[in-house]
């Protein structure tokens, strides 16, 4: 695409050359030689003028539109209003142009800055509903813990006296319920640590053999009361720089979910990890029903629910794969999920050899 300026001395160029050429013809075509001069010096004034006049146009036309078109897209690079090269001329239309421009270009800085004034207060509101929720989940806590001891101290034959058939499943009633709510409780105040960007994370060495064998005997008793087969998959040696507890924590998230989504007596669940050159890549894998290609988008936002309905049968915040998304990016990693449904479901996470 031309510019304009090299547009006019192009057309300015091929008009002077035939007024120029049209004048020599008529030079050497003339029967009289006085009247041929004077065509050939009419036509040289003529070309002359035309450049002439193309140079004139080009400094008060070209100029200030090329002026007005950089400040255009310099305001659309930066959204400000620019005090240097301002545009000046004594075309009317390019100066209303200009007017209107600088006048719109005000408005929307104005507007912008506005926008961002309201953007950082409703960060600075959430900010404070964060730090103001964390608050109230960790006060959330602290009476749940002697709230347990009372109620193990109660489970305990004759430590606090006997209880009768209906007074022991109360009690056992109340520490089901107060496990899941420290878990709940828990789980959120881990949420707004990690929005805040306030979760503590240690760096230390992680044999990787001996944390699948961790997380095996920690959900082995679970496993076999509901006849699930839960097998280890690695067989190398690597050792890895990163979180021991975070990395654990991850690990029984998905551990749990998929002991909760496959069927008792025929399901399987098979953790392991792969050896890549700069990050090593874990993986928990069921047979269980599955994830839609829809729902597997949306897994990992918080207190997301593939079963929404009332009846249905897992409980949870709907928070565990949102914390485990959160921790497995501040390591400088990423998750992933791929799913057929009704055949099998493997999650995988990648972490940083040294992060």
């Amino acid at each position: 695409m031309l510019p304009i300026k090299h547009t006019l001395f192009l057309v300015s160029g091929v008009s002077s050359f035939i007024i120029f050429y049209m004048g020599i013809v008529n030079f050497l075509t003339s029967i009289e030689e006085s009247t041929g001069m004077i065509l050939l010096i009419f036509s040289v004034f003529v070309a002359t003028g035309t450049l002439l006049g193309t140079v004139h146009i080009s400094t008060s036309i070209t100029k200030p539109i090329q002026k007005l078109a950089k400040n255009m897209s310099d305001f659309s690079k930066s959204n400000k209003m620019s005090e240097e090269n301002q545009v000046k001329t004594n075309v009317k239309e390019i100066f209303e142009l200009n007017e209107n421009f600088v006048s719109m270009g005000e408005k929307v800085e104005k507007t912008i800055n506005l926008q961002n004034e309201y953007v950082q207060k409703l960060k600075d509101m959430d900010r404070k509903k964060l730090e103001f929720s964390s608050m109230v989940s960790h006060e959330l806590k602290t009476p749940i813990v002697p709230i347990l001891g009372y109620v193990q101290m109660l489970q305990k034959k004759n430590f606090l006296g006997e209880l009768n058939e209906k007074q022991t499943d109360a009690v056992n009633e109340i520490y089901s319920s107060t496990v899941k709510l420290q878990r709940l409780v828990g789980d959120i105040l881990t949420t707004q640590k990690l929005d805040l960007g306030k979760l503590d994370f240690n760096e230390e060495e992680l044999d990787i053999s001996e944390l699948l064998n961790v997380v095996i005997k920690e959900f082995k008793p679970v496993a076999d009361t509901k006849n699930i087969q839960l097998i280890s998959d690695y067989k190398g040696n690597e050792h890895i720089f990163t979180d021991k507890d975070r990395i654990n924590q991850v690990f029984s998230n998905l551990v749990k979910n998929a002991i909760d989504f496959v069927s008792e007596n025929s399901g399987k669940v098979i953790i392991g990890a792969r050896n890549n050159p700069t990050n090593t890549e874990f993986f928990v894998q069921d047979n269980g029903p599955g994830i839609s290609a829809e729902n597997q988008n949306e897994v990992f936002k918080k207190f997301y629910q593939i079963d929404t309905s009332t009846s249905r049968k897992r409980s949870g915040s709907g928070l565990g794969l949102a914390i485990c998304k959160g921790i497995i990016e501040a390591l400088g990693g990423k998750i992933w999920v791929n799913s057929e449904e009704n055949i099998e479901t493997t999650f995988y996470f990648q972490v940083p050899k040294n992060h």
